[in-house]
């Protein structure tokens, strides 16, 4: 059979090490199968949840000729990834149980953390809100550290005229990370951590969240050259 017309099946059990799909069995009697439909689309099912993942703008040829699967030392299929190169991109995780879940999601949030961390360590502005944001639908997970300096409120505050002689507009202005320069705005890697929370055998979404947020808080604030009012915030958006 041709197979640009067959499904990708992925083992879930094989030898040790990292395969290009063209090196792995053709047939298993345990697989997630990955199928390629219209738009250079790919999706499969999540065996443990049997949710439906979706992954745009990937051909076919593309696919066949990047797709690696990951085994672990007892031959149990860890990921599945795309490798062009240097470039490494996440297809599917296989946790082993909810404890492997949120731990593989745990090691994201502390590097990812970290990353953010020190980026926002170099600027010098003095601090006003430290915002993180995020978005989270079932399928895609967005988080960002938003800054807002205290030229940024000078600002903002400027742009608003006579409006900020109301309180209650001032202070939903102030405390709004989206009325912030988008520069400002230091994100996660939002493609990794939504296939990992999709793979997932139960929510983990506020676990991200949450542990972010306090490791920030507990690392990144007492450090931060502030003004009088500062403000760290977190919020959802839409």
């Amino acid at each position: 059979m041709d197979p640009m017309n067959e499904d990708i099946r992925i083992p879930l059990h094989f030898q040790p090490g990292v395969y290009p799909v063209g090196k792995l069995p053709a047939v298993s009697e345990n697989f997630i199968a990955i199928q390629h439909e219209p738009s250079d689309t790919i999706s499969y099912t999540v065996p443990c949840t049997g949710r439906e993942v979706r992954l745009h703008r990937l051909s076919k040829s593309y696919i066949l000729e990047h797709l690696t699967a990951n085994y672990r030392e007892n031959g149990g299929l860890y990921c599945v990834e795309i490798r062009d190169g240097d470039d490494v991109s996440l297809v599917y995780i296989h946790y082993l149980d909810e404890e492997d879940a949120r731990n593989e999601i745990g090691e994201f949030i502390f590097l990812s953390s970290l990353q953010i961390t020190k980026q926002l360590s170099e600027r010098k502005d003095k601090m006003f809100r430290l915002f993180i944001e995020y978005f989270y639908n079932g399928e895609n997970f967005d988080l960002a550290a938003v800054t807002a300096s205290e030229k940024d409120k000078e600002a903002l505050l400027a742009s608003a005229g006579k409006r900020t002689e109301k309180p209650a507009f001032v202070n939903m202005l102030l405390n709004n990370s989206g009325n912030y320069p988008r520069e400002n705005r230091i994100e996660c890697d939002s493609h990794t951590i939504s296939i990992m929370l999709r793979c997932s055998p139960c929510d983990l979404h506020e676990m991200v969240v949450n542990e972010t947020a306090a490791f920030l808080k507990k690392r990144l604030v007492p450090k931060l050259d502030k003004t009088d009012d500062f403000k760290f915030i977190v919020s959802e958006y839409d």
